[in-house]
């Protein structure tokens, strides 16, 4: 009798369980807002204060130059510009302003060093695929969006390299922009 007890409820459980609840929710006519999906900055890994910070510099240059592919080096140097933006945001989080604007401007040569290797790789008449050109526009927007919460957080000369930084970043967007 109690297995036929137990056997009951597991039935009904199973039942209750694998088919699907209705909702008779009413649909409302409010907008629909769409949201991009969130563009993710990479962790930064060592720091500039680390003292084996060299032998990630040493790693860097070396792949950068084995890279041959123009594709392949604009998405590397996006993700280098990525990773020294984060590693500013993580600088100046630590009261690091000075080397925290330094590292970001050197991660903005990166980006810039992508740009003009998408548009000579144009050049020569091969189209850039779009999902290189979306992810360098998204990730210069979030370039500007990271760079205005950090001017906020810094005063003086590092405030000032910061704006020009976000200023280099805008203008380079003209360029990106003609890629497409």
């Amino acid at each position: 009798m109690k297995t036929h007890a137990i056997l009951f409820v597991l039935t009904f459980l199973f039942l209750v369980v694998s088919f699907p609840r209705f909702s008779f929710a009413v649909a409302s006519a409010s907008p629909v807002i769409e949201k991009k999906p969130e563009y993710l900055l990479p962790f930064p890994g060592i720091l500039p204060d680390h003292p084996l910070y060299f032998l990630k510099q040493v790693r860097d240059g070396i792949l950068d130059r084995l890279i041959v592919d123009p594709l392949r080096k604009a998405e590397f140097h996006i993700l280098q510009a990525d990773k020294r933006l984060n590693m500013g945001g993580v600088l100046v989080e630590q009261g690091k302003g000075t080397l925290a604007e330094t590292t970001i401007s050197k991660g903005e040569k990166y980006m810039e060093r992508a740009a003009r290797g998408l548009s000579a790789f144009k050049s020569t008449g091969r189209p850039v695929p779009a999902s290189i050109i979306d992810t360098l526009t998204r990730s210069m927007e979030k370039h500007i969006e990271v760079l205005a919460g950090l001017i906020v957080k810094t005063s003086g000369a590092d405030q000032a390299g910061l704006t020009g930084s976000l200023e280099f970043v805008k203008n380079l967007q003209t360029e990106v922009e003609k890629l497409k």
